[in-house]
C-alpha cells in the first residue's frame, strides 16, 4: 500500500524521529478511496494494541463486531473531528479494515496519512498536504501533534524497565534453552511472552534484544547484534541461492559433509562463497552479486523502501539487555545487567551503513540428511558500537541501579 504514495515517506521521518512519536502510515488506494476501505495494515494494528485503544485479533467479524473510535484530521491550523470504523469483514480471512468519516474531504487518493495516538483518540496528519508539510518544517501547529503524542508511551517503556529490575533481582536464572538463542529465551520467559520469530515488537511495541557482556566473569567478545530477517524480494529465492552458490562442506563440530552456504555478505568484499552486496542507489535497491567476469551478475534483491519500513516496523522502540553468563554443572545462567534503550530508527542512514560495512548480513543456508531444506533467515546485524548511527535517543540503564 505505502508503493502507491504520492509522497516520499522519508522525507517525514526524522520529524517523527526527533519528537519520538510512535506513527503507523496508511495510503488509502484508488479503488479503497471509492469503496471507502482501507487496509489496517500491521503497523496500524499493533499501534492500535500497544497503545490500549483496539486489538484485531480479538474481534470478531462482521458489521455487528464493528468499533467506532473517535478521531481528529489535523489541519495546518485546527483539527476536524470524525470517526475511525474498525472491523473484520465477513469475506476472506476478516482481514483488519479501517475508514474515517469523511475521509474524502480531508484526502485524495495516494496521499500519504500519518496515523497518531493521543488520549486514547486518533490523529491524521495528511502528509503530501503542502500546508501541512510547511507546518511540519516550521514546527508549527502540526508538529505540536507529533510532541503531544510522546506522552501516550513513556509508561510502556518504564513498566518493562522495572519488570527488568526485577529479573535482575532473581540473580542468575537457568537457561530455558541450550545455545545462543538461550539469552533471549530466558529473558521472554522471565518476562511471561513467547518467543516471537515474527517481524513484529516483542513486549507492547518495544522490541528486546538479550546478548552477553561476560561469561564465567571474562568479558565476552564482541558480536553483532541482529536488527531483522528478510528474504530477496526478487531474483534467486533462498533455496535457488544455496542450490546455485553453495558448497559440499563438513560444519564445524559434525563428521558428515552437507550442501551449506554459511557465510556473511558485506559491500566491502567478495566472501567465500563469491557473492557480496551493492547498493543501488539509482534504482533504491540492495543487490547481492557474484564475482562473475567480466561482469557480475544480479543474483538477487532488496527494495529499500521496504528494508526501511521492517526497519522501522521492528525497532521503533527497542531495548537492547545485557547479561552477564556463568556454567554451573554445563548449564549456563543470566544474570540480566543492562539495558540500552533507543527509539526511532534513522531509517535514511541504513543504505549508506550498509555502503560502508556497519550493517552486513549473514546467510545461514543448508541441505539435511534427509535432503529437506533448512535455512534461518538472512539475519541483518549491526555491531553494538554502530547501532547509534541508526537508532536514536539511545539512553543507558544499569539494572542494579534505579537511575
Amino acid at each position: 500500500m505505502l508503493s502507491m504514495t504520492d509522497t516520499p515517506i522519508n522525507t517525514f521521518i526524522p520529524y517523527f524521529a526527533e519528537t519520538n512519536t510512535a506513527v503507523a502510515f496508511l495510503v488509502p488506494t484508488p479503488t479503497g478511496y471509492e469503496k471507502s476501505i482501507m487496509d489496517a495494515t500491521k503497523p496500524l494494528r499493533e499501534l492500535l494494541k500497544f497503545a490500549g485503544v483496539h486489538d484485531y485479533e480479538k474481534q470478531g467479524q462482521g458489521q455487528k463486531n464493528k468499533v467506532v473510535i473517535e478521531s481528529h484530521f489535523v489541519t495546518k491550523d485546527d483539527v476536524i473531528d470524525t470517526t475511525a470504523s474498525l472491523y473484520r469483514p465477513n469475506t476472506k480471512h476478516g482481514d483488519p479494515r479501517i475508514w474515517f468519516s469523511d475521509l474524502k474531504k480531508y484526502c485524495k487518493p495516494c496521499n500519504l496519512l500519518a496515523i497518531l495516538i493521543f488520549d486514547k483518540s486518533l490523529y491524521v496528519i495528511n502528509l503530501s498536504d503542502k500546508e501541512i508539510q510547511d507546518s511540519l518544517k516550521n514546527h508549527g501547529h502540526v508538529y505540536s501533534y507529533l510532541q503531544l503524542s510522546l506522552s501516550e508511551y513513556v509508561s510502556v517503556a518504564e513498566e518493562l524497565l522495572e519488570k527488568l529490575r526485577e529479573i535482575h533481582k532473581r540473580g542468575f536464572i537457568p537457561s530455558i534453552t541450550k545455545g545462543d538463542p538461550g539469552v533471549g529465551d530466558t529473558l521472554e520467559n522471565a518476562l511471561g511472552i513467547q518467543r516471537n520469530n515474527k517481524k513484529i515488537p516483542d513486549y507492547k511495541g518495544i522490541e528486546l534484544k538479550a546478548s552477553r557482556i561476560t561469561k564465567n566473569g571474562e568479558k565476552k567478545a564482541t558480536t553483532r547484534s541482529t536488527l531483522f530477517t528478510k528474504v530477496p524480494d526478487s531474483g534467486l529465492t533462498y533455496s535457488e541461492i544455496l542450490d546455485k552458490y553453495g558448497k559440499v562442506q563438513i560444519p564445524r563440530g559434525r563428521t558428515e559433509a552437507r550442501k551449506q552456504i554459511y557465510e556473511t555478505l558485506s559491500t566491502q568484499k567478495y566472501n567465500a562463497y563469491g557473492l557480496k552486496f551493492e547498493v543501488d542507489y539509482d534504482g533504491d535497491k540492495l543487490n547481492m552479486i557474484d564475482d562473475a567476469k567480466p561482469t557480475p551478475n544480479i543474483v538477487s534483491s532488496w527494495n529499500f523502501n521496504i528494508l526501511r519500513k521492517t526497519l522501522l516496523t521492528k525497532h521503533h522502540e527497542t531495548f537492547w539487555v545485557k547479561a552477564a553468563s556463568e556454567m554451573r554443572e554445563d548449564w549456563e545462567y543470566f544474570r540480566y545487567d543492562k539495558v540500552i534503550h533507543t527509539k526511532n530508527p534513522n531509517t535514511l542512514l541504513l543504505a549508506p551503513l550498509i555502503e560502508n560495512g556497519e550493517i552486513t548480513a549473514d546467510l545461514a543456508a543448508h541441505i539435511k540428511p534427509d535432503g529437506s531444506y533448512r535455512d534461518h533467515g538472512l539475519l541483518f546485524k549491526i555491531l553494538p558500537q554502530n547501532i547509534r548511527d541508526l537508532l536514536s535517543d539511545e539512553k543507558m540503564y544499569d539494572l542494579a541501579s534505579n537511575e
